[in-house]
């Protein structure tokens, strides 16, 4: 899929309108993306997301392209909010929400997926989601605050493909690390993983040119 507009943080309430996206976890991912770990200039509502998306039916190398994230259209009270959130919630709550956030977004601009509901802890994956005219699929999120070397994320993400497949024969794992090197940008790998050909046996990614090289 080539590179295209930002995607608005405020589109999840349409795109999955059987849950609470935006109230749950807008003020997390808008404090995520824009105050901590990286504090964006005055003004500014927009990130750029470097994005690792492995695609159905998976096993195939990883695309690697960015995306802008935007929350121009979010109401106001939301952003007003991020100045308590650092008081108000810990630090691992915040990531999780936010990495939430970003997942729905790229879930549905990727996939086409829409999220029908939550699952229950002990169940392998976050949410169940589905795809036009697909049986529904298990998504799983995980957030990571900073990750300097880019360890963590790498490892989070075997994980969190492991843990999917744990409890299902297919679905997505998703880890956002909202700092990342070589330049601490926000990074999203979203990977659709399924027993016959999961996308968790990294094979070499490969690279695809940004919209400022279109």
């Amino acid at each position: 899929m080539p590179p295209g507009p930002p995607l608005e943080l405020n589109s999840v309430e349409a795109n999955h309108p059987r849950v609470s996206i935006l109230y749950s976890f807008a003020v997390s991912t808008i404090f995520r993306l824009s105050i901590d770990p990286t504090l964006l200039p005055s003004g500014i509502m927009t990130r750029c997301v470097t994005v690792e998306w492995v695609s159905q039916p998976g096993g195939s190398a990883p695309e690697v392209f960015t995306r802008d994230i935007e929350w121009i259209r979010v109401p106001k009270h939301f952003v007003d909010e991020c100045v308590k959130w650092p008081y108000t919630r810990n630090e691992i709550d915040i990531s999780e929400e936010a990495a939430i956030g970003v997942m729905a977004l790229f879930l549905h601009e990727l996939a086409g997926a829409e999220i029908l509901t939550v699952l229950q802890i002990g169940s392998g994956g976050d949410y169940l989601i589905e795809i036009r005219g697909q049986p529904p699929l298990q998504a799983e999120s995980s957030g990571i605050r900073d990750d300097p070397n880019g360890y963590e994320s790498t490892v989070r993400l075997k994980q969190k493909c492991s843990q999917v497949l744990s409890k299902s024969d297919n679905g997505f794992a998703s880890v956002v690390a909202f700092s990342h090197p070589p330049d601490q940008s926000v990074r999203c790998q979203l990977h659709y993983v399924s027993r016959t050909g999961s996308g968790s046996n990294y094979p070499k990614v490969k690279k695809r040119k940004s919209r400022k090289q279109e």
